[in-house]
């Protein structure tokens, strides 16, 4: 697989500042039957501080974004952005991520989107979360 974009996501739970991705693992393998977590990367609180956590390879399809799984990388920001805003110290690890892969995988920042542009029946990454404020973040970081 070449990644051509990247999806944006939210896990829509709170963060436990512990490894929640571990429960969004087990959610996926274990209760939907997942072969593995179904995003690329995720970025939580553990702690005291925002860590970015492996998930599926980057040449492996992810199972996060219905019909362009296999033209894109996942990435989820734990938390619910629906009812809070995205910490500043996680956004911009999440910009310092994108635009890393934006450059090693040669996507342009214009194809990093919001999981709603693909499904309009979610809010996804949260109503709270501002996809052109962060590709332009990104944009102005290259």
């Amino acid at each position: 697989m070449k990644p051509e974009y990247i999806i944006i996501h939210h896990s829509l739970t709170k963060d436990s500042k512990t490894v929640s991705w571990d429960a969004i693992r087990n959610y996926h393998t274990k209760t939907l039957g997942w072969n593995d977590i179904g995003y690329h990367y995720g970025i939580e609180l553990v702690g005291d501080h925002y860590e970015v956590l492996k998930g599926r390879f980057d040449n492996e399809q992810g199972a996060h974004a219905r019909g362009v799984n296999h033209l894109s990388l996942g990435i989820c920001f734990v938390g619910n952005f629906d009812v809070t805003p995205v910490p500043k110290a996680q956004w911009d690890l999440g910009v310092q991520l994108v635009r890393s892969l934006c450059e090693i995988i040669d996507i342009p920042w214009y194809k990093v989107y919001d999981h709603h542009f693909f499904a309009s029946y979610k809010s996804c990454p949260g109503k709270l979360f501002d996809i052109t404020a962060f590709k332009a973040a990104i944009k102005g970081a290259t």
